[in-house]
């Protein structure tokens, strides 16, 4: 959603779709491939692969950069499983703003049972 709304701010499109794997395209932000490879390892990697995400996001973007990333991955993927396993439904100004974001993205369809069937 932030990422969004700073698009807005700043009139820079981006293809949230990527995020969810339904675009080929590029979203559109600085050093993507390396956040993209380091942010899949966090969620769903083994140790190793953890560790060679870290290490070339360390390298490419620089030890606080990545310690960032690594800390807004982390928080994100708690938050979101603390949101599912309580079942807390998006409040109605959020479901009605972000329609076109979720339809994008196909948020909608990104449960913990699907995530599960997915990734194991």
């Amino acid at each position: 959603m932030l990422l969004r709304r700073s698009g807005d701010r700043t009139q820079t499109s981006f293809n949230l779709g990527k995020l969810t794997n339904t675009s080929s395209l590029d979203i559109g932000i600085a050093n993507e491939a390396t956040l993209l490879t380091l942010a899949d390892a966090i969620v769903t990697g083994s140790k190793t692969m953890i560790q060679t995400a870290r290490e070339n996001a360390f390298s490419e973007l620089g030890e606080q950069a990545s310690l960032d990333a690594v800390a807004v991955i982390a928080g994100f993927n708690g938050i979101t499983k603390v949101a599912n396993g309580t079942g807390l439904p998006l409040d109605p100004e959020t479901h009605n703003s972000t329609v076109a974001m979720r339809t994008e993205t196909s948020i909608d369809q990104y449960s913990e049972s699907n995530k599960l069937q997915t990734w194991g």
